[in-house]
């Protein structure tokens, strides 16, 4: 085994604190893009506020209802409790931190997950939660999905809040903002471990960067192969779709299963509908979001189905 796939091992397995290594990594928002409703309102919302609405959208169960659905129907086989673990969690892009559902599969072994059941899988949540794209990683194939990528992962020494995420988001920008704010700008929270795709900047800009980053945060660069920073390789894909040009969602289900589609198309019903009571609180001024528990969870109420 070379530095490299050493490195790369010791790095992804603390990514769940403990949890056997996962080879693929996901990441999809809750909070619908606003060509298909004006979330506005929602997405202006204190940081708080949005991972309480995701945290109350997780507990009714709507993730485990897609994956159901997908599995009742045929559309997926390999999905299931053993290979397959979801958290809400911080994910940010292009500057900006918001609540994610991500997900780590164990993509390889006798109770492996296959690359297309886990695309199935990704296209059914950005389609049910009404987003541009999603995020996938295959941390050591380069063509398991669109395209190969470089990143990093930063392990803090217990799993952050969704807070201390975004501050070393925001720990990048003020030391390169080339790094933090571009569209091509991100990461995703798994466990105790940041990961971030490198920016649209040259591999040792985006090194210095992130390693510069982690001492000033207390947190750990990897991977470092024979005493240098250095930089992992992938297979990244974000799949999604134009709400504009596809109102419907039709790039997503073209990729879902024809007999999955009703019952997806039941849960993203149920998931606008609970976002448009959100809404609507937030325009009744129910609580000030600012204030205190209790008021963040005045404002994102809504019965669960």
């Amino acid at each position: 085994m070379n530095p490299r796939r050493i490195a790369l091992v010791a790095a992804l397995s603390l990514v769940s604190a403990g949890a056997a290594m996962a080879d693929t990594y996901g990441s999809v928002e809750p909070v619908a893009n606003p060509a298909v409703i004006d979330t506005t309102a929602l997405r202006d919302q204190p940081l708080a506020v949005r991972k309480a609405f995701a945290d109350h959208l997780f507990q009714c169960g709507v993730v485990d209802r897609v994956i159901g659905a997908l599995t009742s129907t045929g559309g997926v086989g390999t999905i299931n409790g053993l290979n397959t673990q979801f958290d809400v969690a911080g994910g940010g892009f292009a500057g900006h931190t918001n609540p994610a559902y991500v997900y780590t599969v164990i993509d390889h072994g006798p109770n492996g997950a296959t690359h297309h059941d886990i695309s199935i899988l990704t296209d059914s949540l950005g389609y049910v939660f009404s987003q541009g794209s999603a995020f996938l990683l295959d941390s050591e194939d380069t063509s398991s999905y669109d395209f190969p990528a470089n990143y990093v992962v930063l392990n803090f020494p217990s799993v952050p809040t969704i807070e201390q995420s975004a501050a070393l988001f925001e720990t990048v920008c003020h030391i390169d903002p080339n790094v933090f704010e571009t569209d091509t700008s991100g990461y995703t929270q798994y466990g105790r471990a940041y990961l971030s795709l490198e920016s649209d900047v040259p591999d040792q800009e985006f090194i210095n960067a992130y390693v510069q980053a982690a001492a000033q945060t207390g947190v750990e660069y990897t991977p470092v192969v024979n005493g240098t920073p250095s930089l992992f390789q992938g297979g990244a894909g974000f799949p999604g779709n134009d709400w504009e040009a596809n109102p419907r969602g039709q790039e997503y289900l073209a990729r879902i299963p024809a007999p999955s589609r009703q019952a997806l198309g039941q849960i993203r019903s149920y998931v606008l509908g609970v976002t448009r009571d959100v809404l609507k609180n937030l325009g009744h001024g129910h609580g000030d979001p600012h204030d205190d528990d209790h008021a963040i969870k005045e404002v994102t109420r809504f019965a669960c189905k």
